[in-house]
């Protein structure tokens, strides 16, 4: 089987932390043509021994995206988020398409502890840069397989599933959504404490104003269908949901640092 590209290998991480910077550039947004050229570069690919699957552009986070996915021969399945305004890489979806006839034997050479480092390796991260949010063990298609999740501290995600008897990745998701959120509401959070030199976000109506805010309506408005304080990844977070204007608004806010890490807004009609 080919080997995986590694995230590493390729500068990922680095361009997600420059999306940043890349966003205030003025520029003509890449074509399809663009995009599906990038998502094969990376995947070491070449467009005339794969198949593709789709190619259409779409709406996430609120920006225009690019959804390129394609099979190769040795059946490996590839799904992209390529951003239309620089060409970043905002998240990978990869699998191993089985037939779900292979059978195991018992036995198992890979523990939990291989399964974190070949993670790391293939996320091109330390040990000491990430938290693991999940290592566990469970059986599909008859064979036993290793899951594990982890997380940096730039709020990167992976994913990846190995087949607990040889290490041999099946699946891995990459998400730098949440990097690319954080980097630029950091810097709007910034802004804002040079002029009122406060940090974080103290109580439920402060998470309330800061979702407005970034909304840009007033709290008359608004519907209120959820507002919670909660844990993730061992932050505490202020979790929400309102409506208005036809709109459904969804956010996470970062208790410590005021920063918006998660923002979604749907139109309830749809």
């Amino acid at each position: 089987m080919k080997k995986m590209i590694t995230i590493s290998k390729v500068g990922l991480a680095a361009g997600v932390l420059a999306v940043s910077a890349a966003m205030n550039v003025s520029a003509a947004q890449i074509t399809e043509e663009k995009a599906r050229t990038i998502a094969l570069e990376h995947a070491g690919e070449k467009a005339d021994e794969v198949t593709f699957l789709k190619l259409e552009t779409d709406i996430e986070h609120d920006r225009t995206i690019y959804e390129v996915k394609f099979l190769t021969k040795d059946y490996r399945k590839y799904n992209y988020e390529i951003l239309a305004d620089d060409g970043t890489i905002m998240s990978i979806d990869f699998e191993t398409v089985s037939s779900g006839t292979g059978s195991w034997d018992g036995k198992t050479s890979v523990s939990a502890e291989k399964v974190k480092e070949l993670a790391l390796e293939q996320a091109g991260q330390k040990e000491e840069d990430v938290k693991f949010l999940k290592t566990e063990k469970e059986y599909e298609d008859g064979r036993l397989v290793y899951e594990t999740e982890l997380r940096t501290a730039d709020y990167k995600k992976y994913k990846y599933e190995f087949n607990g008897a040889d290490g041999a990745v099946i699946s891995w998701e990459y998400d730098g959504w949440d990097c690319l959120l954080a980097a630029e509401n950091a810097g709007v959070s910034s802004a804002a404490a040079e002029e009122d030199k406060t940090a974080g976000i103290s109580d439920m109506e402060g998470a309330k104003e800061a979702a407005l805010k970034k909304a840009g309506v007033k709290a008359s408005d608004v519907t209120w269908k959820k507002l919670k304080k909660d844990y993730d990844d061992g932050r505490v977070v202020y979790e929400g949901e309102f409506l208005c204007g036809g709109l459904e608004y969804e956010f996470e806010i970062d208790q410590a640092t005021g920063t918006i890490t998660d923002w979604d807004v749907e139109s309830i009609y749809d």
